[in-house]
């Protein structure tokens, strides 16, 4: 496999968006080329501090777990607030240096996409035709913005 068909699998048991030393669990991304560049595209609800940190930022990287390792540190930075606790200090966690510009990853990771940001969207929930899909992921009409990453590079952790 490689480490898009890797990232791809993992992300559907998650993954950490990092930004400003913050981890923040996601499990929606996707990869593409757009304006002949690849890309990584994120989706932050606008009430996740994650959301304020990127608004200041022109960078994320996405720390991908080895499969089957770091079910503890996914729950966690899923459920625990940045605003809160510093949920790598909490986890006796540590950063890895970026090697591309953009920001440190999560420690322990097989993966590390980094990525400049070059698109930012906020998604209007009206505009989903998909009822259903409207009705379970925004009822409280906290919706999601959408980043647009330009990979500016890709690298690997030993295990």
């Amino acid at each position: 496999m490689t480490w898009m068909q890797d990232t791809a699998e993992q992300l559907k048991k998650g993954a950490f968006l990092m930004v400003k030393g913050n981890p923040m669990t996601i499990g929606w991304g996707q990869f593409g080329v757009l304006w002949s560049k690849p890309t990584f595209s994120v989706y932050v609800r606008q009430s996740r501090y994650t959301h304020s940190l990127l608004k200041d930022s022109d960078t994320f990287t996405v720390s991908v777990p080895f499969t089957g390792t770091m079910q503890k540190e996914l729950a966690s930075c899923g459920t625990k607030s940045g605003r809160d606790v510093n949920k790598i200090d909490a986890l006796h966690a540590s950063l890895v240096p970026a090697r591309f510009g953009a920001q440190d990853g999560f420690a322990g990771c097989r993966y590390h996409i980094e990525c400049r940001i070059v698109y930012r969207i906020d998604l209007d929930e009206q505009l989903l035709s998909d009822e259903t899909l409207r009705n379970r992921y925004y009822a409280e009409g906290d919706t999601h913005t959408m980043l647009v990453g330009v990979i500016t590079g890709v690298w690997e952790e030993a295990e």
